[in-house]
């Protein structure tokens, strides 16, 4: 059996995890020389159960990185049922010795390639963690996480679907389809992506009176729905509004039509996404923050400063001023993981002790679990730039950093704007445990984590705004 070589494409953008697949591979060839050379089956025996301890660490340790994917239950679940029948194999290899060995090994060698290959590059994909190599524009990250809400099709006539799916699909959209309203609900429940429903109202089965009754009712997020009528059905447009719809199109539908009222619901779940934010920051008010409010505010306008110059003049990161501006109006919760960190630490005006230091480390992922929460809800993009932020902006370009060590171009570039205004501010400011720096000290730290902790483009476009970076801190002082 041949062994299993490491290649650069097999990498998902993440050096911790890529590390831990070469190490996975390393045991995996590990088995397969000890098999082919006839080793005892005790030796046999133990290499297999290091591989399948480290597969089932190196599953917790990845999990924690799908918490947004909208498929993150049956990935996880995937794991689980590998572990389990890894582990009866291991079982039935040392009740039947070295006749079982070949069969273990190769099923175990083919479920962790194919997993490893396909699956795990898939979901880190979808995620938009990129290799340098292969780099991708953010617009097209974007791009592509904005069809991730789906249509929904509901129609029991199924020219009446194909005649609609074209129209749909001619737009831009992904589409799914259902043919009564109990299957419609049914893909509801199991896609979290379906946030626009476009029905019918006659039906057999469930019509489509009840399924906006059923929606309304069930409804895990709002699902904007959009009504198909005949022009002599009014009675029902009017019902199917009263019980909740929120649009309607007259047959024969033509294309522009259907964008302009498809658009409509697009903006109508960006503003519904808004609230959604505002109540959960509101579930926070009894909390204390101990950084000022003048912090918040240059930090915004430090980043919205970073990210509208690496618009013009680093154009392969992929930023537009409309990113540029999102990731500023976000960007003041990178911190509210620390809502869940004790005062003690907080205030605390000396150096923390080790364990203290461990315990403020938790902020970034706390934060970042809470807004992929308000993510997951309502499929915002401003929250997927928010979490970024929040999670990733203590990561270090030199893979140094927390929670998840990331590198390069592999931090989401929200998260290294984030992570130099963030620096600077906090440098040349006074804090509980320090003093204020002045510009140029500041300016000496920073320049000394070019390619270390900070993306050396944002150095650059740090020293080309310094001036602005001066005049904001003291147009903003505290």
């Amino acid at each position: 059996m041949k062994k299993i070589q490491w290649h650069d494409s097999f990498s998902v953008g993440i050096k911790k995890i890529d590390n831990q697949h070469k190490k996975l591979f390393s045991l995996l060839n590990e088995l397969i020389v000890a098999n082919e050379t006839g080793q005892e089956a005790e030796v046999l025996g133990r290499v297999l159960e290091d591989l399948v301890s480290y597969t089932d660490y190196h599953f917790k340790t990845e999990e924690p990185f799908f918490r947004i994917h909208p498929r993150q239950k049956k990935h996880v679940s995937i794991h689980r049922g590998f572990i389990q029948k890894a582990g009866q194999m291991v079982r039935l290899f040392h009740e039947g010795g070295e006749d079982t060995g070949e069969e273990t090994i190769k099923y175990l060698k083919n479920w962790i390639m194919n997993h490893v290959l396909e699956t795990d590059i898939n979901f880190f994909r979808d995620l938009g963690f990129i290799d340098k190599e292969n780099h991708v524009h953010l617009e097209e990250l974007t791009e592509t996480r904005n069809r991730q809400v789906e249509i929904l099709l509901v129609d029991d006539s199924e020219l009446e679907r194909h005649l609609l799916r074209q129209l749909l699909v001619e737009a831009g959209y992904k589409v799914t389809e259902a043919e009564n309203g109990v299957q419609a609900f049914e893909v509801c429940e199991k896609n979290p992506n379906i946030r626009i429903v476009v029905t019918d109202l006659i039906m057999p089965v469930m019509d489509g009176f009840d399924l906006i009754k059923t929606i309304r009712k069930k409804q895990l997020h709002y699902t904007y729905i959009l009504v198909i009528s005949g022009l002599a059905e009014k009675e029902n447009i009017v019902r199917a509004l009263n019980l909740g719809a929120n649009d309607y199109l007259t047959k024969p539908i033509y294309l522009e039509e259907l964008k302009l009222r498809i658009q409509r619901a697009r903006q109508l779940l960006r503003l519904e996404s808004q609230d959604e934010l505002i109540f959960s920051m509101a579930r926070l008010s009894d909390y204390r923050s101990h950084e000022t409010g003048m912090h918040l505010e240059r930090t915004r306008e430090y980043v919205l400063m970073l990210g509208q110059y690496l618009t013009t003049h680093y154009p392969e990161t992929g930023l537009t001023n409309q990113l540029a501006g999102e990731i500023a109006q976000v960007c003041p919760l990178h911190d509210i993981g620390k809502v869940a960190i004790p005062d003690a630490i907080l205030g605390k005006p000396g150096k923390l002790t080790d364990e203290e230091f461990e315990k403020m480390k938790e902020h970034a992922e706390i934060g970042g679990n809470l807004l992929s929460d308000i993510y997951i809800k309502t499929g915002s993009q401003t929250m997927r730039l928010a979490f970024e932020i929040a999670m990733y902006h203590h990561e270090r370009w030199d893979g140094n950093g927390y929670p998840a060590g990331l590198s390069g171009d592999g931090i989401p570039v929200a998260a290294r704007i984030m992570a130099l205004a963030d620096v600077y501010d906090a440098l040349t400011s006074d804090r509980v445990y320090k003093k204020a720096f002045s510009h140029e000290q500041t300016k000496k730290i920073l320049l000394a984590e070019k390619g270390k902790h900070f993306d050396p483009r944002l150095i650059e476009t740090f020293l080309a705004l310094e001036d602005a970076f001066i005049q904001l801190k003291d147009t903003l002082a505290d």
